[in-house]
């Protein structure tokens, strides 16, 4: 059963990876598939590990719990990459400095970084976590 839920779950972390990227031009707020292919893969896996499955099974694998569990994380991290890809228009009669300007969208994108690889410490430690419960 394990198996067949790590291969569901990328299969479905897949399918709206691909969904999300081509079909809406929106990879979430990181901006890469990649990314937003394992945060999908990590949470699907690992809500479907956690969760009490709910409906029919198919080999074993809620397989709808796991449908809307990746439909609303693509969801989430879609909005989140909409709202991430808003860019600012500084007035043409204002001066901006540019200096500060960059230093600020540095140290955003700085903690931008931190807060990715925190988040995927989480997940990944739910998902083990999970995979030791079923063992």
């Amino acid at each position: 059963m394990l198996l067949y839920s790590f291969g569901f779950a990328f299969l479905l972390a897949v399918i709206f990876a691909l969904l999300f990227s081509n079909l809406f031009n929106n990879s979430g707020p990181w901006g890469s598939f990649w990314v937003f292919l394992l945060i999908l893969f990590f949470g699907i896996w690992g809500a479907s590990l956690w969760f009490s499955p709910v409906g029919p099974l198919w080999y074993g694998v809620p397989w709808i719990d796991m449908l809307l569990i990746g439909l609303f994380l693509a969801l989430l991290l879609g909005a989140a990459g909409e709202a991430n890809s808003r860019y600012r228009d500084y007035p043409k009669d204002k001066e901006v400095d540019i200096v500060a300007e960059s230093k600020k969208e540095t140290g955003a994108i700085a903690l931008f970084g931190i807060f990715f690889w925190l988040f995927m410490a989480v997940l990944l430690a739910i998902v083990l976590i999970g995979v030791i419960k079923l063992l």
